[in-house]
């Protein structure tokens, strides 16, 4: 066989084992979600159960990378990726979206949803039918987001170092406290006369660890994912702050599927969120443990105590509630009936 022979072959059997390349592998599309968690956190067990139903139901179609520890950044700023279009999905916990959507404020007013009827409000962001999931989705599209799924983490107290040497409700007046950029937290510590400090979460544990705070609003599950009983020793036990994460996907982008496309991802969604908020509950459990193997003291506020924050939030109620929709603060509390 002379070389142009073999020139002509090699080109023939270059040009068949294309043709009979897997169509799928030509037309899958890679997403990425930025999440700040880390790999033990319970919200980030429902970003992977949403890339694993978005990859079964679109047959290997779509694959969504999850990209943790906040290599992507912080809440905001993935975020702002998401809206601008340089990031496919964004996580943002509650405390966080209130900067892109206003009325999510109400998410932070202590004691808003009873944390006996979680799950009834939870159910209310059924993609399908939830009105709290129509309300928060027909805002953020208005800002070029699109609510892809509403993740739940257990209800949140203080941690606090043995520094801060707290003992009762009483004795938190003048400690540093870790607070997010949520305002209403911020006003909530003023009110128990701590002293709040907008610390980013990834760098919450060094914070601690230094002393530039010595107490952290947080549940038992992610103190324990974090390894907390490291360098705090203790909970006051208000049960004051749900928090509640959500992913989101760029408007656009989801715009520009078609509608079978949209179906498969919010599909995904709302079966990874219905598995993140029974593994939320787990997850809390076996922090709970987590704790009492550690030694951690757990500080049950009193009834005088309670009746004391009650009093102490009532101005707060007063301020914010009148830059919060009462629509939807009537939303939140019909959810609840």
């Amino acid at each position: 066989m002379n070389y142009r022979s073999i020139v002509r072959t090699c080109l023939s059997l270059v040009v068949s084992a294309v043709l009979f390349l897997p169509a799928a592998a030509e037309a899958k599309t890679i997403f990425r979600l930025a999440n700040t968690g880390g790999p033990n956190d319970d919200y980030t067990f429902g970003c992977e159960q949403f890339a694993k139903h978005l990859a079964e139901i679109s047959n290997g179609e779509f694959e969504v990378r999850v990209m943790n520890n906040g290599v992507l950044g912080n809440d905001r700023v993935a975020t702002e990726m998401a809206q601008q279009g340089s990031l496919d999905f964004s996580l943002v916990g509650q405390s966080q979206l209130n900067l892109f959507i206003k009325p999510i404020l109400a998410f932070d007013l202590p004691y808003i949803v009873d944390a006996s009827k979680n799950r009834q409000f939870l159910e209310a962001f059924d993609p399908y039918g939830g009105v709290l999931y129509k309300y928060v989705d027909g805002e953020a599209q208005k800002v070029g987001l699109k609510l892809v799924m509403t993740l739940d983490t257990p209800f949140r107290s203080y941690a606090f170092t043995p520094r801060s040497e707290v003992e009762n409700l009483g004795s938190v007046r003048g400690v540093k406290v870790r607070v997010t950029m949520s305002p209403l937290e911020r006003a909530f510590a003023n009110a128990l006369a701590m002293n709040p400090t907008a610390v980013g979460w990834t760098e919450v544990y060094t914070a601690l660890q230094q002393g530039t705070v010595d107490g952290e609003i947080i549940n038992y599950g992610t103190f324990a994912a974090a390894n907390h009983a490291e360098i705090a020793d203790r909970f006051l036990l208000t049960r004051h702050n749900m928090a509640k994460i959500f992913v989101f996907m760029n408007k656009a982008r989801f715009d520009a599927l078609t509608p079978e496309q949209q179906k498969m991802i919010i599909d995904a969604g709302r079966a990874a969120q219905m598995e993140e908020w029974d593994f939320s509950q787990e997850y809390e459990l076996r922090g709970e443990e987590y704790c009492k193997q550690h030694n951690v003291k757990f500080i049950e506020l009193t009834d005088a105590e309670r009746a004391e924050i009650m009093k102490a939030i009532q101005p707060l109620y007063d301020e914010y509630s009148k830059e919060i929709d009462p629509a939807f603060l009537k939303l939140i509390q019909d959810v609840q009936k």
